[in-house]
């Protein structure tokens, strides 16, 4: 009898749920990081699903829109995944991680002379905390070109932004002359 008092005073008394655009937003959110949480697990429908969901919630997002691209990237759709990267850069030029992950893009697809002028200009920003990975990325970059000096310039950039970047200090050290 309590039960069936409480559904029904439920039912009368409000349990509703307003959807507002912040809601729809947050939402996005969340899906977009599950969707690349399941990417990660290499669960590629549960990705690929929320990161569509994520997508109809709020589809002028520059952080969703990135991860698609990457997502689509992952799953061997590179051109679709191109036009993801761009758009997201085209509703926010200056934001370093789109930058930055368009970059990788480029770089990943021989297209280094472009992908270290996406990186330089995630740098620029000055909200974006992995200035350092992007020099570093620019610095694995111009070591495809090859050009080592330009390489050695990206990684000391590295580690003066992150004294503690390993990774970016092992690189400095495997290539000859670069002091």
């Amino acid at each position: 009898m309590r039960l069936l008092l409480l559904l029904i005073s439920l039912i009368l008394f409000g349990c509703t749920t307003t959807i507002t655009p912040n809601n729809n937003k947050e939402a996005a959110l969340y899906n977009t990081k599950l969707g690349l949480a399941y990417l990660h697990q290499g669960d590629m429908v549960r990705a690929k699903s929320k990161l569509l969901l994520a997508l109809q919630q709020n589809p002028n997002d520059p952080l969703i829109l990135d991860a698609m691209g990457y997502f689509l990237e992952k799953s061997g759709e590179v051109k679709l995944a191109e036009r993801y990267y761009l758009e997201a850069i085209a509703l926010a030029p200056k934001m370093g991680a789109a930058q930055n992950n368009y970059g990788a893009y480029l770089c990943r697809h021989g297209r280094e002379h472009q992908a270290i002028n996406h990186f330089l200009e995630s740098t620029r920003d000055p909200y974006y905390l992995n200035v350092a990975g992007a020099y570093e990325n620019a610095g694995r970059c111009a070591l495809e070109i090859p050009d080592k000096l330009l390489a050695c310039t990206f990684f000391k950039a590295a580690v003066k932004h992150d004294p503690g970047k390993l990774s970016a200090q092992r690189k400095l050290a495997g290539i000859k002359g670069c002091r």
